[in-house]
Parts: C-alpha cells; structure tokens; sequence
C-alpha cells in the first residue's frame, strides 16, 4: 500500500490515500496539479481583451479567479464555440491573445498562488516529470512556438530569463522546462516517478488504481475519490501485419529511434576494417511511413545524411494538400516545407521516391511489399522501416469498461476526467485550458475534508 497525505471524508470513516490521482505526468498532469496547488488566473483589468462581449462578462467578475467563475457563456461566442472546447480556446485567447496572427500583445490574466485552497492529490507517471517530451529526439525543434508552450503562473520566458532569439526551441528545453516547472511552484513532492498503471477499478466510492513501479518492480495501490486520467497517446500505432514483430529488429517508430539504429550501423560498418564503403545512392533506402511531422523527421534526417528514402504516404495527391503540414509557413518551418513540396511532386531530391495512395502489405526482414490504390504491388527492399503513422492511448484497457468523456468527465461517473491527449487536446496550448476545466469541476464538488496538517479545505 502506498500512503501520500492521506485524507478523511467527514462523511463517513472511509480511508482515502488521496482526494485526487492524477495519472499522467507530462504537461496536463502538471498543469493540473498547478491549478489544484492554488495556482489561480484572475482577468487582469489592465489589459483588457480586444473582444467585447469577452471582456465585459470578465469585468463583471474581477474578484473571483476563472476556476470560481461560469464560463459556460464561451460555448455561445462563435469564435469559441466551433472548436468544440470553447474553454480550451477561451484560455489561450486570454493568455495568447492575437497570437494566430503574428502578435506579441501581452496577456489578459494575472496568476495568484493561494496555498490555503489546495486540493489534496498526487500525480503518478512511468517516465520522469515532463512525460513523453522526455522521449523525443533532443535535437528535435517544436512545432509549437515556444510561448505556447507555457504553464500556469510561470512562463517559458520567465524560466529563459527573457524572450528567446527563435520561435521554435529543441524538444530537450521543453522537458528541461517542465521539471523546472514543478521545482519553481514547489510541487515536486506530489510527483512520483516510474509508475506503470496495470488497472483502475471503483470499489463503492473509492476508485482504487493499482500497477508496479518500474524501478525495483514493486506493487502499489492508490485509493482516491477521483482520477484524472492524463497519460496522452504514448504508445506508437504499428502497421498491424502478421510479421510485424518477426521483424521488429528493422522497425522503428520514431526518428530518434531510427537515428540511434543508423549511427550504430554506420558504427558496425566503419569498425569493419575489411569493408570497402560503397556509394550510398546504391544501398537498400529506408522506407518512411506517413504524412505527419514525425514521419517528415525521418526524411530530413536521412537526406541530411546522403541516405536514400522511399515514403510510403497513404493520402493521395489532393488528400494530402489538406494535411497540416499543408499549412505550415515557410518562414517558421522551412524544413517541414521543403520536404512538403516533395511529398506533392513540387520539388525533388535525388534520394527522396514517394508513393501516394499506398501502404505496407507485407513485409519480411529484407524486403517490404507496398501495394497502392490501383492495387500495383511494388517489392522493395529496405535497411529500415520508420513507421510514423500516430499515437494511440493502451490506457483504455486498464479499465473494466474504457471510459468515455464529455467536457473532460466521464457521462458514467462524474468523479472521472480526462485530460491532454487522452481527452483529445493535443496541443499544450489549449490542453491547459482543459486543465483549468476540470479543475473548475473538482473545485465546484468540494467538501470540507481532512488532510494530514488538519487544516481545512
């Protein structure tokens, strides 16, 4: 049994490890826990949103921080409510406003820490703090701007000492930001790292979330009156075929992953005294699988090495002028602009062979089958296969019914949430406003209960 702070109902004498588990440890579990540590955003009167109706219904209350506040108004303002999360967009509007369209202006909240309105909660996760930004290639840059990347109460800037020269910062400085993060709003004591989540069922009204840490494979068990699930898509969607595993020493599923396995072949190579290195152009390519940023890393990063790169993209022709990358502008994203134009026939590379309308059927260890719409199978021989086709959540099956959410709750259980990724927020920019949901929902259920200093909450 793990015991953290625990805490008493005053209406019965059931034990509880904790108020809320927030399972997830990457931007929205810390986001979250910054909310529930007290850390308020109340709308800052000088400087006032551009847009009217937004403004007006914020002066009328001044006093209150938005978490105490109905915002259900958000959901009736066209510009809010076509998102579909009108909280989430509300949120970035106030803290980013003008930001879409090339402004610096500064934000309309300032940020209050009140330590009395603490929630109790503990925030588990299988990584370090900063979650799957942990796991990305260092040297990869966001695509979100730096700015958008911000915490509650203590930004990206403010960590830097000041704005940074570039819009875009390597994926290293995000994590590093994150840790700082939690260390700042000296919340470290609410994280505990290395813990893989194996199930979560309610037993009365107690949810009780059990699995092992990672590090010395010890059990552990969590009773808590609610949960947070905020654990984002983290497992890489596979191609599903038959001998996929068979082959899984020639797969990957991440350009840092496909960088790791390159520099160790070219290190098996050059340690080869006898190996004659014959002309790059002439070796098997590797073939690439996808049409997202990821899947475009594995490009660049092959071409920057004179590797040859077949990209097998599932989209045709007039599918893929309408992918995100589609929108990306030049000035800020040159590198993903480049590859775009040669994913639509714009431009070449003499190392770059796309096929369109097409996916992997088969595959062995030494050659790949690719099969395309006008059902051509095409026999390809490979050194790797970068499979970049998403993410998808395996959290769903630790629970006895995968749950589902409506405004960050679960319809079935309102002591159930879901945040980020996992509820569909898959930018940091607005999956804080999500946070900022639920912790209105938390707040909104309080009663009066018991911590581990006897203060009240």
């Amino acid at each position: 049994m793990l015991s953290h702070s625990a805490c008493c109902s005053s209406q019965n004498s059931t034990k509880f490890d904790t108020e809320v588990l927030i399972i997830g440890n990457g931007p929205a579990g810390i986001a979250l826990s910054a909310f529930l540590s007290g850390m308020h955003p109340f709308y800052d009167a000088k400087h006032p949103h551009e847009n009217v109706t937004v403004n007006e219904k914020l002066m009328t209350n001044l006093d209150f921080s938005l978490i105490d506040q109905d915002l259900s108004w958000s959901s009736n303002l066209t510009e809010l409510s076509q998102s579909g999360r009108p909280l989430s967009v509300l949120f970035d509007m106030l803290v980013r406003p003008g930001a879409d369209m090339g402004s610096d202006a500064p934000g309309c909240l300032q940020w209050e820490m009140n330590r009395s309105r603490e929630v109790p909660h503990m925030v588990i996760g299988e990584t370090k703090i900063g979650g799957s930004w942990n796991e990305y290639d260092p040297e990869m840059l966001t695509v979100s701007f730096s700015d958008w990347m911000d915490m509650p109460g203590f930004t990206m800037n403010e960590w830097l000492g000041g704005r940074p020269l570039v819009k875009r910062l390597p994926s290293v400085a995000i994590a590093t930001y994150l840790k700082k993060y939690v260390e700042k709003l000296k919340l470290r004591k609410k994280f505990h790292q290395y813990f893989g989540v194996q199930s979560i069922r309610k037993v009365g009204d107690v949810w009780v979330t059990e699995g092992k840490r990672s590090t010395d494979g010890r059990g552990f068990r969590i009773r808590s009156k609610q949960v947070v699930v905020a654990c984002g898509k983290t497992s890489p969607r596979k191609l599903m075929l038959p001998n996929e595993e068979h082959c899984s020493s020639n797969i990957v599923y991440d350009v840092r992953t496909l960088k790791e396995r390159l520099d160790s072949t070219k290190k098996t190579v050059m340690d080869d005294e006898h190996y004659s290195t014959p002309s790059t152009s002439s070796a098997a390519p590797v073939i690439v699988v996808g049409d997202g940023v990821s899947s475009v890393d594995c490009v660049r990063h092959c071409l920057e090495r004179d590797i040859p790169v077949v990209h097998v993209i599932r989209r045709n022709l007039r599918e893929l002028r309408n992918v995100m990358l589609s929108r990306l502008s030049p000035i800020h994203y040159s590198e993903y602009t480049e590859v775009y134009r040669m994913m639509i026939g714009r431009s070449a590379h003499k190392n770059y062979q796309r096929i369109l309308d097409a996916q992997i059927s088969s595959i062995s260890k030494i050659h790949a089958e690719i099969t395309t719409g006008a059902q051509e199978i095409i026999e390809m021989p490979y050194s790797t296969v970068a499979v970049c086709i998403g993410r998808e959540s395996h959290f769903s099956t630790v629970f006895e019914t995968p749950p589902t959410f409506l405004d960050y709750r679960s319809p079935e259980d309102d002591t159930l949430y879901g945040v980020g990724a996992y509820a569909g927020d898959h930018f940091v920019r607005f999956l804080v406003g999500g946070c900022l949901r639920v912790a209105q929902h938390i707040y909104a259920g309080q009663t009066t209960v018991c911590i581990n200093n006897n203060n009240k909450i």
